[in-house]
């Protein structure tokens, strides 16, 4: 069947990109060579959200069909069998339920891929004999069953994990890439402010719920990068709260935590918005103090800092101080008592996304930033999130254009 007939199994860049990556992969393997294992029809996705390609598999191959494999070899082997992608072949009864698929037959497919050859997986595993017997080193991620039966079929070589190979690849995002994070950024922050007008006017947290999704789907989200968090009130105090179903207490402040997926590349951006859309004195004081924290942490993302808390001088620590500053917690307990998660994480293909825990920041890495204080006897909950590039010589705010001031939170509830 020709390309043109078939829907769309590339990922959303040139060829050409993807190739680059697995040049640069194939650099860090030396001697070695890497299998990796695309997700299966049933993994990644089902009849409630459909199927969703591996982002590590996706993210080297570009390939975003069920049921692919790849092998690269080293630098050495390019030009003849160092860069394969296998395919499944047509299955009449996939075709029946979920439509045309490409295959190792399907015309043009080598050159649409970018990969030096395409072939059936028939013949993967005299592939896989032959050419990964060659090595010492075999290459895979731990997790997968093709970690096992390597083990099994290779015992006398050393099967390591590719983590973190991918995951130094990952966290370098090139333009195309950041393009695609601005993107799902501007579909995400539209979400957020289609839930602070409809918090002003719903009963219930799911009435929220259902309006921001309605608006990252009307924008060309592909889904919810994780379960939305609409928590209202005391609901606020619990972390990853996704449940949606509570009532809406007048004049409670609410955590909206969401991310849109575009493309593959995430958002997440979080917000807390009153309901009834005016903040109390107290609640006033805790946002505006948790306000000035975000923007001095902000202010020191940049080449060579480092975000977590395993490292002492990090941009967490730092949160952590300036919240240790700030008496306003319960009991006359500073802030920092009551914050009890990371500053930030990185964000690409996945909203908690690959990385080196042990590697400073460098330009071209994506995080958010967002601290957060938790009061549960109060009911009160306050997080604010942004998603910050980090470049040259300082950070670019990505999701800059989303209002975060009070008095621009309470105009925009009044729209």
């Amino acid at each position: 069947m020709p390309i043109e007939d078939l829907p769309s199994a590339r990922g959303p860049f040139a060829p050409s990109e993807y190739a680059a990556r697995r040049a640069r992969v194939r650099q860090g393997i030396g001697d070695g060579c890497l299998v990796l294992e695309g997700g299966a029809e049933g993994e990644r996705g089902d009849l409630r959200g459909g199927f969703f390609q591996d982002p590590c598999f996706a993210w080297l191959s570009g390939w975003l069909e069920p049921g692919a494999r790849l092998l690269l070899a080293p630098p050495a082997e390019a030009d003849s069998e160092g860069d394969l992608l296998f395919l499944p072949d047509a299955d009449q009864t996939r075709r029946l339920w979920t439509g045309p698929a490409w295959d190792a037959s399907t015309q043009g497919a080598a050159a649409s891929t970018g990969f030096g050859d395409v072939r059936r997986m028939a013949h993967w595993e005299e592939t896989l004999r032959r050419l990964a017997g060659r090595y010492e080193r075999i290459y895979c991620l731990p997790s997968s069953d093709m970690a096992a039966r390597l083990r099994q079929a290779f015992p006398f070589r050393e099967i390591l994990s590719a983590e973190l190979l991918l995951a130094n690849g990952r966290m370098y995002k090139s333009e195309a890439e950041i393009q695609a994070i601005r993107d799902a950024i501007a579909i995400t922050a539209a979400g957020q402010q289609r839930a602070w007008r409809s918090l002003q006017k719903s009963q219930f947290e799911y009435e929220v719920a259902a309006d921001l999704t309605h608006e990252f789907l009307r924008r060309g989200a592909e889904r919810h990068a994780f379960a939305p968090i609409v928590a209202s009130g005391a609901n606020a105090c619990a972390l990853h709260y996704s449940r949606n179903r509570a009532a809406l207490a007048a004049d409670a402040l609410t955590i909206v935590d969401i991310g849109a997926e575009r493309a593959g590349y995430c958002g997440d951006l979080t917000r807390t918005i009153p309901v009834g859309g005016v903040f109390s004195v107290r609640q006033s004081d805790l946002y505006q103090a948790v306000l000035e924290v975000q923007k001095r942490v902000i202010a020191a993302v940049r080449p060579g800092a480092y975000l977590g808390r395993q490292i002492p001088d990090s941009i967490h620590h730092l949160a952590v101080a300036l919240l240790d500053s700030l008496p306003l917690g319960e009991g006359g307990k500073p802030l920092s008592a009551h914050f009890p998660h990371g500053i930030g994480h990185h964000l690409g293909m996945e909203v908690h996304d690959a990385h080196d825990p042990a590697c400073a920041l460098q330009p071209g890495m994506v995080v958010t930033i967002e601290p957060g204080v938790y009061l549960p006897r109060e009911g009160i909950g306050i997080r604010i999130e942004d998603n910050v590039l980090v470049t040259l010589d300082g950070c670019e705010v990505l999701s800059a254009a989303l209002p975060k001031e009070m008095q621009e939170i309470e105009e925009a509830c009044r729209l």
